[in-house]
């Protein structure tokens, strides 16, 4: 059980506490789920508003932790979580659930008998039940360590079976005779005797086919919610119980809450009040949670932030009259960590580690599981082996272990994409990788990279990986992701319309790591796969978009000479220094083959601020003459874009490279000089 907040769940907790808090008479309720991608700290979330509601009914299932189980199955476990005892609380009981459960899933038969012998029956086998409860209580304190083992998959319960002991555990002071006639009562079905429904559910267990299953399901997950909605009736309470349930994206794990759903329905034509189970639920698989239409989102799914998820939110958006039933869920995105959070995460592991923050939310861009496990290296790199900034330029190479089965350490960016693509196939991954070249991921896509891939990753990825939650609007490309201040202040130059969707940029990052590592003339080579996309963008006519791709694409194949020429044409052509800037970053932002020198034996490379002049001299030697300060302007804040090149103590490294390089500029005569210092200004330090 966690006892330290996680990091970035303060409003997740407020949506909660929201939710859970009980009005008289009770209300209707969300089914909240939590979506974010592989790492995003899902489980951490649950366990910790396990940890919030542990002083009262609650209960932890994770649905990938076992196999798939029935609807009525997953009710069963969820009640011996609910139905823990906690002092001066009445226990949640569940009769009629147990009843059913005992008639569905024992050896019990009763076709053909009649009702006197069915009940007599049925009878004898609440008493054999609750007798050895009392001999099971009196040989082991196991029952009181039920109410503490909440995840239900994963604790062995010795002896009887499940059934059994929900009886046992879930009703241990209740007389057999108030429990027969609170559990009978309710199976009566019009003019038909309660005894007769319960034959036929009995009849129904012995069927193998789907539809007898499925009413055995919807019959005793009905049970389940009348017990729940009977108890807070009888004895009103403060607080909702909770469920809560992890990976509902696994394997059938959609069909315990789609019912659950059905039945509020039914119970609200009816006329019967709201049952006080509130649900929060986690998937990585977007398609795998319905809700509300949207387009332009991922798989078109309505997606709250927690910041402006709230109860009230969700009740306001139902629709009246409701034309489905996909009102009842209420998807929330969960957000990654900020650099404060991540700051705080290094203060926890080592003091001496605050000062790699910055570089470990530039890399993994708050993504909470990659950032765990970078500063687990940092700590490696600058606490264990007194290393400094050329070390953790090099932090991607260091070895590290994935959770799970023993294998051996890996560089942390193969252990990353191992670990964040592992719900993708082979293909895919590969077809990833090539993708991850292109600036926006449809571009790809519509230039044909994957043109020599089988039909069915061609038409799975892209769903795949949105639905995944790994596509995210573009980061503004500006002095705030080169290491100097402010962010956005150039986004009045974009071409109108939505920008193009990316790829997460730690996520991208770690692919172009292995797409570097490529044979570069290979068909998924570097070289091969940016000219592809470079010569696509220049056949496009119209946005203007594609001549800046075609220009980030070929300072991605390291034409930095062209790149210089064209930036210093366009300088005097640009109505305003603002467009210009505009354009500087854009095609800087492309990617390098190599962004930080190779580290060996005794040798750490060169520094950021030295290899703008070793890279200025090889790849731009025309332009170094003809446009000295522009072709250390352009070098500098291309090898900025990678945080890996920027990760002094105090200031950035290249900072005072590129402010100096605009203070040059500005001295020249033209018109811009005004917005050019203001742009080294903020690559300037200040008190």
């Amino acid at each position: 059980m966690p006892t330290e907040r996680p990091q970035g769940v303060k409003d997740v907790v407020r949506l909660f506490e929201e939710c859970r808090t009980r009005v008289s008479g009770g209300r209707e309720l969300p089914v909240i789920a939590l979506l974010g991608g592989r790492g995003s700290g899902k489980s951490t979330i649950l366990r910790w508003l396990g940890y919030l509601a542990s002083n009262r009914p609650n209960a932890l299932y994770d649905f990938a932790s076992a196999p798939p189980k029935r609807p009525h199955e997953v009710a069963a476990r969820l009640a011996l979580g609910l139905s823990a005892r906690f002092p001066r609380q009445p226990a949640v009981l569940f009769p009629r659930l147990a009843l059913g459960l005992l008639v569905a899933n024992t050896t019990l038969s009763l076709g053909g008998a009649d009702p006197r012998t069915v009940r007599a029956e049925l009878k004898r086998a609440l008493r054999h039940a609750k007798e050895s409860n009392e001999a099971y209580e009196r040989s082991s304190d196991a029952v009181e360590a039920i109410g503490v083992l909440q995840d239900l998959n994963l604790v062995p319960l010795p002896g009887i079976n499940l059934v059994l002991k929900l009886v046992q555990f879930g009703l241990p002071r209740l007389p057999v005779t108030v429990m027969w006639r609170t559990g009978l009562s309710w199976y009566a079905d019009g003019p038909h005797r309660p005894v007769d429904a319960l034959m036929r559910l009995n009849e129904l267990a012995e069927s193998a086919a789907p539809e007898d299953q499925d009413q055995i399901d919807r019959l005793l997950c009905a049970a389940f919610v009348e017990d729940l909605r009977d108890h807070f009736l009888r004895h009103p309470r403060d607080r909702e119980c909770v469920a809560l349930l992890d990976n509902i994206d696994a394997p059938r794990g959609r069909e315990f809450l789609d019912l659950l759903v059905r039945i509020r329905e039914a119970n609200a034509a009816l006329g019967l009040g709201h049952d006080p189970l509130l649900v929060v639920a986690t998937a990585a698989n977007a398609r795998g949670v319905p809700g509300p239409y949207a387009p332009h989102l991922p798989t078109e799914l309505r997606l709250r932030t927690p910041q402006d998820a709230s109860y009230e939110d969700w009740l306001t958006t139902i629709p009246r009259p409701a034309s489905t039933v996909k009102w009842h869920w209420y998807p929330v995105k969960l957000r990654d960590l900020t650099e404060p959070e991540v700051t705080t995460l290094a203060e926890r592991t080592a003091a001496a580690l605050v000062h790699t923050s910055s570089l470990i939310h530039r890399l993994s861009y708050g993504h909470p599981w990659s950032a765990h496990v970078l500063l687990d290296a940092a700590y490696a790199i600058v606490v264990e082996r007194r290393g400094g900034a050329a070390e953790l330029r090099h932090i991607l190479d260091f070895a590290v272990s994935l959770p799970g089965p023993p294998e051996d350490p890996m560089p942390l960016d193969a252990a990353a994409r191992r670990y964040l693509l592992r719900d993708l196939s082979e293909g895919q991954r590969v077809g990833l990788r090539i993708c991850a070249a292109a600036r926006a991921f449809d571009s790809a896509l519509d230039a044909g990279v994957l043109e020599e891939f089988d039909q069915l990753t061609k038409d799975t990825l892209r769903r795949d990986i949105d639905a995944r939650l790994w596509l995210v609007p573009p980061v503004p490309e500006d002095a705030g992701s080169r290491g100097g201040r402010g962010s956005g202040y150039l986004e009045h130059c974009r071409e109108e319309g939505r920008p193009a969707l990316v790829l997460q940029p730690w996520l991208r990052l770690v692919l172009l790591e292995a797409l570097s590592q490529e044979p570069p003339d290979a068909p998924s080579g570097w070289i091969t796969t940016h000219e592809k996309l470079r010569g696509w963008h220049q056949r496009e006519q119209g946005p203007r978009r594609h001549v800046l791709d075609a220009r980030y694409h070929s300072l991605a194949l390291n034409e930095l000479d062209c790149t210089v020429a064209y930036l210093a044409e366009r300088f005097s052509e640009l109505p305003s220094t603002d467009q210009w800037l505009y354009e500087l970053y854009a095609i800087t932002a492309a990617p390098m083959r190599v962004p930080v020198t190779p580290s060996g034996p005794g040798l750490l490379g060169s520094s950021p601020s030295d290899r703008v002049r070793e890279l200025a001299r090889h790849l731009a030697p025309a332009s170094l003459d003809e446009h000295w300060a522009l072709t250390m302007l352009v070098t500098a804040v291309w090898l900025a874009a990678d945080p890996r090149n920027r990760v002094a103590h105090s200031a950035p490294e290249l900072n005072s490279t590129i402010a100096a390089m605009f203070h040059q500029l500005a001295a020249l005569p033209h018109s811009g000089a005004t917005g050019l210092l203001r742009e080294a200004e903020r690559y300037e330090p200040r008190p």
